[in-house]
């Protein structure tokens, strides 16, 4: 049992690892959008 738990750890991490890596690039491509949209707003105003 504790040889079958050990690779299902490991895949499961790298799965979150894979998603976080896909998901990560968008996630601060929008965030620094907003940022300086709200850095603009900010000027303007």
């Amino acid at each position: 049992m504790d040889g079958e738990s050990k690779p299902d750890w490991k895949d499961f991490l790298a799965l979150v690892l894979a998603t976080y890596s896909l998901l990560l690039p968008p996630l601060l491509l929008i965030l620094g959008a907003l940022f300086a949209f709200l850095l603009l707003l900010r000027f303007l105003l």
